[in-house]
């Protein structure tokens, strides 16, 4: 079921209003059971696989708030094991064995085993893994309700795209749960039309722009081809991501629940730092928690810091995807990082700083940030490295050809009135504070949104970007 799709609206009627027909302390089998289906809309077989990571991980939590020494790190081991086991064969082993299969030689047909992948299996195992680390750490205690924490796992608004979310953020809004106050509905039901208007007016229409070009870029060569084809592609991950994301903490909110916030503007960074502190903010807070800071405790010098944040944009650009264009494309913000970060050692104390520190200069560094990420789009998008290649030599000039500039002047204008609200969003929280006003000020704002979904959606039903990861 796709958040835009009349069969998931449907569902969500028929949940929301059975589960505010009974006590709490029914609703939340109500809702588990829910979850469970959402999950199994896709394919059945598969709700194995977060039954097995629940039931592991709710059992080794309670073990482990007791357990200590070489015991404890046994059942962290165990956790580890299990729930990366799971991510790993069914996300990776197809990429590994098909990659060694070709170093040696060997025919890949013989190896890979044309794996499925599971819906959502990133997003889940990732949550489930900030449980038992918490309680390692005694961050948290253990769960001691097996249907608080099923319900933490497989919530169906975050269950298969995120945001991810962490037990200590969402067991105690189980445990303490009241129905949502007259402005976190109206929030929720801003939210919701926010994203199906990102996803619907916006993302699919860059979606068919991106199509167009990465299909088959050999037929779109030259330097504004590759452009606009990259930027097609940026404005369309955005929109589709957040728009799933402002969709899920929107249905959460109705439901009496708040997901953490994922994307602040990522289009307004000035640097490759403040822009991983705007985008997927949930995934980078979990690698800055639950690898960067463990890899790099006990290690000092630059070098050390360096190295540390190279292998953990790999493993994030890996998290995305079972492809070496992923790798790359994670190796490519790991230099972003680590250049910004030499160069601000470098100009720290001299004018170059200063004058960056000034307002005049901050369209400059927001706009050479956004083609940074531009950038990253051929590694992003396109499936091998040699159509990677391709994509960069146009994106540079090498192909010594302008080409077609596949923007139309309607994604034109997509791309400037998004740039509007963001700046106006930045400065005022305008659509945090329309939850606030009025009937008089809500309801035209709603009309709006509803005449925008009716009369300019892109044509067909694009599936959300982030479901492959």
């Amino acid at each position: 079921m796709l958040f835009n799709s009349f069969q998931y609206w449907i569902f969500f009627l028929i949940v929301t209003s059975l589960f505010y027909s009974v006590p709490f302390r029914i609703g939340k089998f109500l809702l588990l059971g829910a979850s469970y289906i959402f999950y199994m809309w896709w394919d059945p077989r598969f709700i194995v696989l977060i039954v097995t990571s629940t039931v592991v991980d709710y059992f080794l939590g309670i073990l482990l708030e007791t357990a200590s020494g070489r015991r404890k790190k046994l059942l962290l081991v165990v956790s580890l094991v299990v729930n990366l086991g799971i991510l790993g064969f069914f996300k990776y082993y197809d990429f590994f064995a098909g990659s060694l299969a070709r170093l040696l030689h060997v025919s890949e047909s013989s190896v890979v085993l044309q794996i499925i992948l599971p819906v959502g299996v990133s997003f889940y195992t990732f949550a489930s893994l900030s449980y038992t680390i918490d309680v390692y750490w005694g961050k948290m205690k253990a769960v001691r309700s097996f249907v608080d924490y099923a319900l933490f796992i497989a919530f169906f608004p975050h269950l298969i795209a995120g945001p991810i979310i962490r037990a200590r953020q969402f067991i105690s809004q189980i445990q303490f749960w009241r129905r949502p106050t007259a402005i976190m509905v109206q929030s929720g039901i801003i939210l919701v039309l926010a994203g199906l208007i990102k996803k619907m007016v916006f993302a699919d229409r860059f979606a068919v722009v991106s199509d167009r070009y990465f299909n088959n870029p050999a037929a779109h060569p030259g330097w504004l081809a590759a452009w606009s084809g990259c930027i097609a592609f940026f404005m369309q991950v955005f929109f589709d991501f957040s728009g799933y994301t402002d969709i899920a903490r929107g249905c959460a909110k109705l439901l009496g629940f708040e997901f953490p916030l994922n994307f602040a503007r990522p289009f307004l960074a000035r640097n490759p730092p403040d822009f991983w502190q705007r985008w997927h903010i949930t995934l980078s807070t979990w690698v800055r928690d639950y690898l960067f800071m463990p890899f790099s405790r006990g290690r000092k010098g630059h070098f050390a810091l360096y190295r540390n944040l190279m292998i953990v944009m790999i493993l994030v650009g890996l998290w995305h995807g079972a492809n070496w264009t992923f790798v790359a494309w994670g190796a490519y913000h790991g230099v972003l990082l680590i250049g910004y970060r030499l160069f601000d050692r470098a100009t720290k104390w001299t004018a170059i700083s200063e004058v960056m520190k000034k307002r005049y200069f901050v369209p400059f560094s927001i706009g050479l940030m956004f083609l940074s990420c531009t950038v990253s789009m051929a590694f992003f998008r396109p499936r091998t490295l040699q159509s990677s290649g391709y994509v960069l030599d146009a994106l540079f000039g090498l192909q010594h050809i302008p080409g077609e500039f596949l923007l139309t002047t309607g994604t034109i204008m997509l791309i400037f009135i998004s740039l509007f609200l963001a700046v106006a969003q930045e400065r005022a929280q305008f659509i945090d504070r329309l939850a606030l006003q009025p009937a008089r000020i809500q309801v035209p704002a709603y009309v709006c949104a509803f005449l925008a979904l009716e009369l300019f959606p892109a044509t067909g039903q694009v599936p959300f970007v982030y479901f492959q990861f």
